[in-house]
């Protein structure tokens, strides 16, 4: 039996060299359609495979009827033994494709070979099986998770820029080797625009105004740069035109409703126009779009039909013949997407070990990624391959542009961007009149220490704080007492990025989701080792979200996502039992104090009321719309929900009053500040005060990074 270069599920091996399948020591016969339909499948479970990615990848791209895909996958089936009514391989999603079960371990490595005197014949064979790759590769459009050796490499840091404040966008220009950059003094400040030539080291500021700029982007050859500005009147898009010796000549305002809900992530080609992405809403799939001057037009480039939000960046190579997508197919799962357009082909499609959120080209062969986390993947268009060299450095994330070969224009920061504050209700829900004497004098502690603190999570009887703090590459769970005494509890890598954590009422254990597994951790650490990870219990094979405790701390509710379809189980932490509780919402809570009565948050992210009514829960009044479903995002109150939003660059909190008719929403917002990324917060036992996450200016600096 081949025992090299396979993937292995349940009894059977998938040989890709081959397009053999083995289960155990007998070699089954599978024609080459089933093979690739087989393949797709192995290479992505868990994920679910819509109709026209099959006619894409199986049929390449020829017209097939439903009846011929369903005879295909019925075939295949026979060949694992499946069942489809009580499926192990493959499941039906109905209306939305097909998703593979089982767990897949890959072994793709060659191995050691035995010493054989005949190179002609070895040689041969390679060529054979290189020959069945790269035909794999071009019908397939997609590659294996294939990494370059190359790790070893010692990165060296240029920094670029040393403002007092901090840096938060830029965008290198070679043509003119010149620096657009973005830069606050401090967190309340607006954010303001500035130019570096790197010939002679000058930095100069161009924005004077109070409003925010954003989204800075130079035209290829340097000599035009599109912005957008944000002021009282909402977001304008604008180019500014340079003038040899670097002085603006005049600004350039792009007036057209079809900008609305967009941002700026280049230029087209011979700066016909603007290449644009559009701002993330909930529930909708997102796409990338060309803006063109000449007749004020805007063409959609990408139509993404999946289940995540789509496309959400994209890049032009440098001769402006290739488009780089990101797209979430399903929700924290990325895949890069290059597109000729010239002739309209898939160039390569690869799934990503993580999401990043920011590309950029170099030349026109490969294309870096990035996320918030400091995680980084360079694809080489002509290896069909990813390579991970260089590792970044502490607090490097954001590369905005290559500058070489080996050469990066990035972002890095001192590491202590967040905060936590403790504010009065009292002062954040009332407004003092100016001609009131009386000082409004109030405890509110602060937590500022090295790193970055989140998720707040105040302790049941008010005797202590639960939150996370990221120190280098670890993330630590961490409780501090009345008295001020900070102990560490467990910990996570950094590059697992965590989207809600729950303490339990009685406060003896805590729960997280990361990358839409939960995770545990009991609070009773005596264990002088702070450095033991939390405890996952759920597979990456299963997805959940929003996990809100039930009052016997030993039950959650929490949303599981099957097939991208969104419903309440109440699950035991302990047993890992679940029985559902409602389908068609996102987050779920129980009034307090009652069974019979709760609130869910709709994927359109309005509040509804719910009643329990002959043992069903009944979809009742909506009560308002709110602007997250994590429940680190909001709170239930003295009868009041609630929450927090941003409405740029100011972020709020607000409140929805519970338990009576509602006429119409009767939201009440207050002003908690300018430029918080970051709006989790907690209510305490008293429900006199609320911790909130404090975005601070983190002192970053662009830098050039060579390897």
């Amino acid at each position: 039996m081949e025992s090299k270069g396979f993937y292995e599920f349940g009894e059977f091996r998938l040989c890709p060299s081959t397009e053999r399948l083995w289960k155990g020591d007998e070699a089954l016969k599978i024609e080459p359609q089933l093979y690739s339909l087989l393949l797709l499948f192995v290479k992505q479970p868990g994920v679910v495979v819509t109709r026209d990615t099959i006619e894409r990848i199986v049929w390449a791209g020829r017209p097939v009827s439903d009846e011929a895909i369903r005879a295909a996958l019925k075939k295949l089936r026979d060949v694992l033994a499946d069942d489809a009514r009580s499926p192990r391989f493959i499941k039906t999603i109905p209306k939305q494709g097909y998703k593979w079960l089982a767990p897949v371990s890959e072994n793709l490595d060659t191995g050691k070979q035995d010493i054989i005197n005949k190179p002609v014949v070895w040689t041969i064979i390679a060529i054979c099986i290189a020959c069945v790759t790269s035909l794999f590769l071009v019908t397939s459009f997609s590659v294996e998770k294939t990494y370059d050796s190359d790790k070893t490499a010692s990165p060296v840091v240029n920094r670029l820029t040393q403002l007092t404040g901090s840096e938060v966008n830029a965008d290198y220009n070679a043509a003119q080797n010149k620096l657009a950059f973005l830069h606050r003094d401090s967190r309340s400040s607006p954010q303001q625009l500035y130019i570096k030539t790197l010939n002679d080291g000058v930095v100069t500021r161009l924005s004077w105004d109070n409003a925010n700029y954003s989204d800075s982007r130079w035209c290829p050859k340097g000599e035009k740069l599109a912005f957008t500005r944000l002021d009282e009147q909402g977001y304008s898009f604008h180019i500014a035109h340079f003038l040899p010796d670097g002085e603006v000549s005049r600004v350039e305002n792009i007036d057209s409703e079809l900008l609305q809900n967009k941002f700026v992530v280049g230029w087209l080609a011979d700066d016909k126009g603007l290449l644009l992405a559009e701002k993330l809403t909930q529930g909708q799939q997102h796409s990338i779009y060309a803006f063109t001057f000449s007749d004020n037009r805007l063409q959609a480039l990408t139509s993404p039909n999946v289940a995540g939000r789509g496309d959400y960046n994209a890049a032009l190579s440098f001769n402006g013949e290739m488009l780089a997508v990101l797209r979430e197919e399903v929700a924290k799962e990325a895949s890069l997407i290059i597109t000729s357009l010239v002739s309209g082909d898939m160039v390569a499609k690869t799934r990503l070990p993580f999401v990043p959120s920011r590309l950029a080209w170099h030349e026109n062969t490969s294309v870096a990624m990035t996320n918030f986390y400091g995680e980084h993947v360079r694809f080489n268009l002509s290896t069909q391959s990813l390579n991970e060299a260089p590792v970044l450095p502490d607090n490097s994330l954001d590369i905005f542009s290559t500058c070489g070969e080996q050469c990066y224009v990035l972002r890095q920061h001192n590491g202590n961007f967040l905060d936590l504050q403790e504010q009065p209700m009292s002062s954040l829900l009332k407004s003092v009149p100016k001609s009131e004497q009386t000082p409004l004098l109030q405890q509110g502690r602060l937590i500022r220490r090295a790193g970055a603190q989140d998720f707040p999570q105040y302790f049941s009887q008010g005797n202590g704080l639960l939150f996370v703090s990221l120190h280098g590459k670890r993330l630590l769970f961490q409780r501090t007492s009345t008295s001020n005494i900070i102990e560490s509890i467990a910990s996570l890598d950094a590059t697992n990025p965590i989207s809600a954590i729950a303490l339990s009422p009685d406060s003896t254990r805590f729960v997280g989701i990361s990358n839409g597994r939960i995770f545990t951790s009991s609070l009773n650490n005596d264990s002088a080792d702070v450095e033991h990870s939390v405890n996952f219990i759920t597979s990456a094979m299963e997805r959940y979200e929003n996990p809100v405790w039930d009052s016997d701390s030993q039950h959650l509710f929490v949303t599981r996502i099957s097939g991208n379809v969104p419903s309440i189980v109440r699950l035991n932490i302990d047993t890992l039992e679940s029985s559902h509780v409602v389908d068609g919402l996102i987050a779920f809570t129980l009034e307090p104090d009652t069974t019979d009565m709760a609130y869910g948050i709709l994927s359109t992210l309005s509040l509804v009321e719910l009643h329990r009514q002959d043992g069903q829960w009944v979809r009742g009044q909506t009560m308002g719309q709110v602007a997250a479903a994590s429940p680190n995002r909001w709170k239930i109150a003295n009868n009041i929900f609630y929450y927090t939003k941003h409405v740029m660059p100011e972020a709020f909190m607000c409140a929805i009053p519970l338990g009576k008719v509602q006429a119409a929403t009767e939201e009440v917002c207050w002003s908690i500040g300018d430029n918080r990324f970051r709006l989790h917060f907690d209510i305490d036992f008293h429900r006199q005060k609320v911790m909130l996450v404090e975005s601070l200016s983190a002192e970053s600096d662009v830098i050039k990074l060579t390897w």
